[in-house]
């Protein structure tokens, strides 16, 4: 029986090809950063819990944390406001300025009204910031758990990958290994995301020294340095490695008698 061959039109044979890795690629989302007044800066946080981080995302949970930065920081400018009252007032002194020396005194005295409070929170920490840090540590164990969670799932997915990729292989199935391996590649990306939430953690604990400073005989945290060389095994020892940072953390906060 004759064939006859039919051309198809060029939109429908382009419909009709396999995917590239390339069209299938995730996006890998940049991490945005907010300069603040006092010369610290704040990242964009990756929220595993939702999915691979996209700019959006990103940007959103940046803004997310500037309300309660700035409200955090009223006693500070208290603090620098007063300072500043006095250093111009002593100036006054040095420079023989007698003329405004009682004035100076009222700003020293009403720029002290204002901080008298923040001054209070410093000098009596025992129990507020005791209830603050064992908190805090507990919040930081609860989000280092939502990425061990995420991380659990990205290597169990991996472990099978890696299976379906070796046995693609051995049968010589080269468009099914590419496609396994295109998926390999997401969910390695999916992986680095999950890791960079780690960044804002380290971060929250660093802003706590100060606190922790307050509260004798408080513990001190460290985030361990996560080995990243996209592999399969490296993933597994941060997990073992996150485990433990995890207990530690928790038993540290539990150890805080308030």
């Amino acid at each position: 029986m004759p064939t006859l061959d039919i051309p198809l039109p060029e939109a429908l044979t382009k419909a009709l090809e396999e995917p590239r890795c390339a069209d299938l690629r995730l996006p890998k989302a940049s991490f945005p950063e907010l300069r603040l007044p006092t010369g610290g800066t704040i990242k964009g946080i990756a929220d595993v819990t939702k999915g691979i981080p996209s700019d959006c995302s990103m940007n959103v949970s940046l803004a997310l944390q500037v309300a309660p930065i700035m409200a955090s920081m009223e006693c500070l400018l208290k603090v620098l406001k007063f300072l500043g009252v006095l250093i111009k007032t002593f100036q006054n002194l040095s420079t023989g300025n007698v003329a405004g020396i009682p004035g100076g005194l009222g700003d020293i005295a009403k720029a002290g009204a204002d901080v008298a409070e923040c001054i209070g929170m410093v000098a009596s920490p025992a129990i507020p910031f005791g209830q603050f840090i064992k908190d805090l540590l507990l919040m930081i164990a609860k989000m280092l758990k939502c990425m061990l969670q995420s991380l659990t799932s990205i290597v169990e997915l991996l472990d099978g990958l890696e299976l379906e990729i070796a046995s693609a292989a051995q049968n010589g199935n080269d468009a099914l290994a590419a496609q396994l391996e295109c998926a390999k590649e997401n969910a390695m990306l999916a992986a680095d995301g999950a890791m960079q939430s780690i960044d804002p953690i380290a971060t929250i604990l660093a802003l706590a020294e100060p606190f922790l400073g307050l509260l004798p005989g408080a513990p001190t945290i460290q985030l361990p340095q996560l080995a990243s060389d996209a592999s399969l095994d490296s993933l597994k020892q941060t997990l073992t490695t996150l485990e433990q940072v995890v207990q530690a953390i928790e038993g540290a906060a539990e150890a805080i008698p308030v």
